[in-house]
């Protein structure tokens, strides 16, 4: 049986009803979905904890052992400043070891008293000192006796007795007393004749010394007999 054109089946607007009641329903779902959605959420607060620094320290203590951690930079610059260091102290000991070679060198540099003294100055004072040497030393009277060590008629025979006397360091002169020249000794001493005194000991000295005396051959100087001057014997000033 055909169906009628111009009428539409109640089951057919039922179903269109329902249709536009879902259809409406799903449209204010989405709506509120998308309303939703719009609404700014809240963040989650998250509590700040301590901060902690990324780089690790310099000096870390374990039980066993302790670690040091230095960047290149400081370890550079360490090295740099000991080298600084050593190179101070090193220059240091330079200077100390300067200054220590010239002290010792100072008595070398010494002005010499001959570049001083005119030659003329200094010639005179070797001239002046080797005559001292030459000369007898006069010795102040430490007694009241002198030595006589010998006589003679003749000075003259006196004279190689002296000079013989002088080169073992004994001064003496030539005296007249009386008719006769004597050689005494230019010292005054303590009494001879007393042991243990000045005098006693200086006369054993020229007993000594003038066994040996022996005038030059051909001179005709009188000897003094074979062991000449050992009646040497001593005589008080007045």
């Amino acid at each position: 049986m055909a169906k009628s054109s111009g009428r539409i089946a109640l089951y057919e607007l039922v179903n269109k009803a329902r249709f536009k009641s879902a259809q409406q329903k799903a449209l204010s779902s989405i709506g509120q979905t998308s309303a939703s959605s719009v609404e700014p959420k809240a963040e989650p607060v998250v509590k700040a904890g301590p901060a902690w620094s990324a780089r690790p320290k310099a000096i870390r203590l374990y039980p066993d052992r302790i670690e040091l951690c230095f960047s290149w930079q400081v370890m550079v610059i360490g090295l740099l400043a000991l080298v600084a260091i050593l190179l101070v102290f090193f220059r240091l000991g330079q200077i100390y070891s300067l200054k220590k070679a010239e002290t010792k060198k100072a008595p070398q540099n010494a002005v010499s008293v001959e570049k001083v003294i005119p030659q003329s100055s200094v010639a005179e004072t070797k001239t002046t000192a080797a005559a001292e040497r030459v000369r007898p030393k006069m010795v102040e009277p430490m007694g009241d006796h002198v030595i006589v060590i010998t006589s003679h008629d003749l000075s003259s025979h006196l004279e190689p007795v002296k000079q013989y006397f002088a080169g073992f360091g004994i001064a003496t002169e030539i005296i007249k007393k009386g008719s006769r020249w004597l050689l005494v000794t230019q010292e005054r001493f303590d009494s001879p004749e007393k042991a243990g005194s000045d005098g006693f000991e200086m006369k054993k000295k020229i007993i000594s010394i003038g066994a040996n005396y022996k005038p030059s051959a051909g001179s005709g100087f009188e000897p003094f007999g074979t062991k000449p001057f050992q009646d040497a014997y001593g005589m008080k000033l007045n």
